[in-house]
């Protein structure tokens, strides 16, 4: 599994807000719509092979109890 990388940013108000209703729009949450966005950048600016599988990659969905949750989804009795 990869390293996980945390990041701090800054933006314009009137960004975040149009941020933050789009990614309610869209039913994501917003570390997911700007890791969307993220990778997007990435696979546009890095010169990379754009059908390499690693630009195909999905971000991970899951429910905000998962981790409450998890041994009743993955318990296999």
């Amino acid at each position: 599994m990869s390293e996980i990388k945390y990041i701090q940013s800054e933006l314009d108000t009137h960004i975040y807000s149009e941020l933050k209703k789009t990614a309610e729009k869209k039913g994501i949450s917003i570390k997911e719509a700007i890791r969307e966005a993220v990778l997007e950048w990435v696979r546009d600016k890095s010169g990379f092979d754009k059908k390499d599988p690693f630009f195909r990659m999905h971000t991970f969905r899951a429910s905000k109890d998962l981790s409450e949750k998890h041994d009743e989804i993955y318990n296999e009795d």
